[in-house]
């Protein structure tokens, strides 16, 4: 139910047309269905928000009801409480990751998907690594994890978009 992208990708995956390989992700988020949802916040919240076209399609996701953000004390905390550990320069990505339950991301960089699929740094169920569109059964698989539907629960009572 959630993904989290990286802003390594951002301009790629929100541009007013989207590479090919992003397109079901946009599908996803933007379906009639309903079931996928972004998480956003902290440092990558910032860091997306100085790419134009991720700014105004996560704006209009979050007026939607279909991003999630997390608010930036909340991550910057367990942001420190993991970065010793990571050995990517993302640790408030991996701190999304835990917070919210998403178990997809969608990245280039080689050293947060050996961060993002530990089991020691995201717990079960073991997060995936989306970089095109043969991974879109990602979405349907694992964009679905329990976690996140009831990290998504109990945020509709504490945070609010």
């Amino acid at each position: 139910m959630c993904i989290i992208i990286d802003a390594n990708l951002a301009a790629l995956v929100f541009s007013d047309t989207p590479s090919t390989d992003f397109v079901p992700i946009i599908n996803w988020l933007t379906s009639s269905q309903k079931d996928g949802k972004l998480v956003v916040g902290g440092h990558l919240a910032k860091e997306l928000d100085k790419v134009n076209s991720a700014r105004r399609f996560v704006g209009s996701l979050v007026r939607a009801g279909r991003a999630r953000i997390i608010p930036s004390d909340v991550t910057d905390v367990e942001t420190e409480n993991i970065r010793a550990v990571c050995l990517s320069n993302d640790p408030h990505v991996i701190a999304l990751a835990r917070l919210s339950g998403a178990r997809v991301l969608c990245s280039h960089d080689k050293n947060l998907h050996r961060d993002f699929t530990d089991t020691n740094l995201v717990p079960i169920p073991q997060g995936h690594i989306y970089q095109n569109a043969t991974h879109a059964h990602l979405l349907r698989i694992y964009g679905h994890t329990s976690a996140c539907k009831q990290a998504i629960n109990k945020d509709k009572k504490q945070v609010q978009p």
